[in-house]
């Protein structure tokens, strides 16, 4: 018996040493970042567990990075975009606007057309992205000898080319369709809406061709032109359970036949069949943008993915989400910002307890760029991927 009681008591000495060792391994590693963090030991199931992010803070990025094998020279093509054409000469291609250098001859250096030749120059001691050549003016800037740039003719043609013809700073093409018939209504326009009443034919659902009545439309402001949509789902914020706003179905675009309360539109195209209590808005595509000049926001943010307008699960580079971020936190159209994906919470099997969680790292999955803020959300189109991104990714400063 008394061999077993100090059997009993050298293994507790030795589980209490081995423990002390642990705790002092870890408290001499608490400066480096830990590959991961216990979450629970529980009974509780897994899928019950709430997972909190730890995202690693970054230094802030106070001088622009260039990639140490930029080219030399770089022309410019058909299908270029100035994000892709900056990734080629920075890290961080949401730069670009602090680096293309004015030429006196340019009245705006963003304005870049297939076959356009850029290289890289010093200003005052620092590098600058500058056009070269242009691509069908035939004038080519060359160096002075002072560190800057004089316009050599080599040819008198004149360029005579529209603006749609440059070289788009994102691929417009990605979220054409969705800044002119937008998906997202906020709540507020949403309730100021017109709205479909009746249909000149009493149908109960409408297509082409029919005439419908709507209330309260305005119809001093515009060409004439509607579209219909109807309201989808509410946008809540997972986090406060505030309804930041709601996805809309795009149904059809109508003709105005007839002012007055109720005012009558003439269905001219339609993708579904238009409802008693559809929405109708002007379509308005002055405030489309064909340039998104980027910039980081000012202040740190933090906020999640609350909605995937083309996918289900997860998305890819181009295209688009909804943020939980708007006007009110201080987020612009070419606001920047980095998703990261949460590291999911597994059960560790080689520990002797039952059910003992670990969570995995938190990992950055891409870039983002709005393109329509809001006053609570944002829509933002996927820059660059590197891993799937999903609901509920958390939204940070890059």
């Amino acid at each position: 018996m008394y061999n077993q009681n100090k059997g009993h008591h050298m293994r507790l000495i030795i589980r209490g040493l081995l423990f002390a060792g642990g705790l002092s391994l870890l408290s001499g590693c608490a400066t480096e970042k830990e590959p991961y963090a216990i979450v629970d030991r529980g009974e509780i199931e897994p899928e019950t567990i709430t997972v909190q992010a730890q995202i690693t803070e970054q230094p802030p990025r106070e001088t622009v990075v260039y990639e140490p094998e930029h080219p030399q020279i770089y022309t410019v093509e058909e299908g270029d975009t100035l994000w892709d054409i900056s990734s080629s000469f920075l890290e961080d291609p949401w730069f670009w606007p602090e680096i293309w250098y004015k030429n006196p001859q340019i009245e705006n250096p963003h304005l870049i057309y297939p076959g356009d030749q850029l290289a890289i120059i010093y200003v005052g001691g620092e590098k600058r992205v500058q056009i070269l050549r242009r691509g069908e003016t035939g004038e080519a800037l060359a160096a002075t000898g002072t560190g800057g740039l004089k316009v050599v003719k080599l040819s008198p043609r004149i360029r005579a080319q529209s603006i749609d013809a440059s070289i788009p700073s994102i691929p417009i093409e990605s979220i054409r369709q969705l800044l002119q018939k937008p998906l997202i209504i906020e709540e507020q326009t949403l309730a100021d809406a017109a709205y479909v009443l009746d249909s000149r034919d009493n149908h109960l659902a409408n297509a082409i061709n029919d005439t419908l009545y709507v209330r309260n439309l305005d119809t001093e402001i515009t060409d004439g032109r509607y579209q219909v949509f109807r309201p989808h789902k509410p946008l809540v914020d997972t986090a406060s359970g505030e309804v930041l706003g709601y996805e809309a179905l795009f149904v059809a675009e109508t003709k105005l036949e007839r002012r007055g309360d109720p005012a009558s539109v003439r269905v001219t195209s339609s993708v579904r069949e238009i409802l008693r209590d559809d929405r109708v808005m002007p379509i308005d595509n002055s405030n489309l943008e064909r340039d998104f000049f980027p910039r980081p926001p000012q202040d740190e943010v933090n906020g999640q993915v609350i909605s995937l307008l083309d996918g289900i699960s997860q998305l890819g580079q181009y295209q688009t989400l909804v943020i939980n971020l708007g006007e009110r936190d201080g987020i612009k159209t070419g606001t920047v910002l980095a998703v990261h994906r949460i590291g999911k919470v597994v059960i560790d099997r080689n520990e002797e307890e039952a059910n003992f969680r670990v969570k995995l790292p938190d990992e950055r999955s891409g870039v983002i760029m709005v393109v329509r803020a809001y006053e609570k959300m944002s829509v933002a189109l996927i820059m660059e991927a590197d891993n799937p991104i999903g609901m509920n990714d958390i939204i940070t400063k890059p």
